[in-house]
């Protein structure tokens, strides 16, 4: 049996029309539509809770972003147990360590906000800290954020 041989520029071609037909496969489709795209925004509050232990002096604080302008609502839910906290919402420091509450409350825990305030879109805090009431064991307490 003798080998056929091909000539040079039909093997070319051979692997030229196979590279182009793997590369078709791998490239998606592009298409011309027209049709703008329109970022979401949530249609309606969010609404995250933040449970965890506090210490005599402590501070228990969430972090949220706004996504669009509105009203936050932050709420005192449990505190085991039971004490009266400050209750607050603000901005984080710049070091990314303390929350900077600009609109407190001293509250027992309800059902009900105990502290509401308009904000921007945009990233804040809330949370309870001890206002002298804790004691040596501690809280465990349950704060609600309702926000845009």
């Amino acid at each position: 049996m003798s080998a056929v041989e091909l000539p040079r520029a039909h093997v070319r071609t051979a692997w030229s029309a196979a590279a182009l037909l793997a590369l078709a496969l791998l490239v998606p489709a592009c298409g011309n539509d027209d049709t703008p795209t329109t970022p979401t925004t949530p249609t309606g509050p969010v609404t995250e809770t933040l449970t965890g232990s506090m210490a005599k002096g402590g501070i228990a604080v969430r972090t949220f972003t706004a996504t669009q302008s509105g009203t936050v609502s932050v709420t005192l839910t449990s505190v085991v147990p039971a004490s009266t906290l400050g209750l607050g919402i603000g901005i984080r420091a710049t070091t990314g360590a303390d929350c900077k509450f600009s609109t407190t409350v001293n509250t027992a825990a309800g059902a009900t906000a105990q502290l509401t305030a308009a904000v921007d879109a945009g990233t804040y805090c809330a949370g309870a800290y001890d206002i002298g009431n804790v004691g040596s064991d501690g809280v465990t307490v349950t704060v609600t954020v309702t926000h845009p």
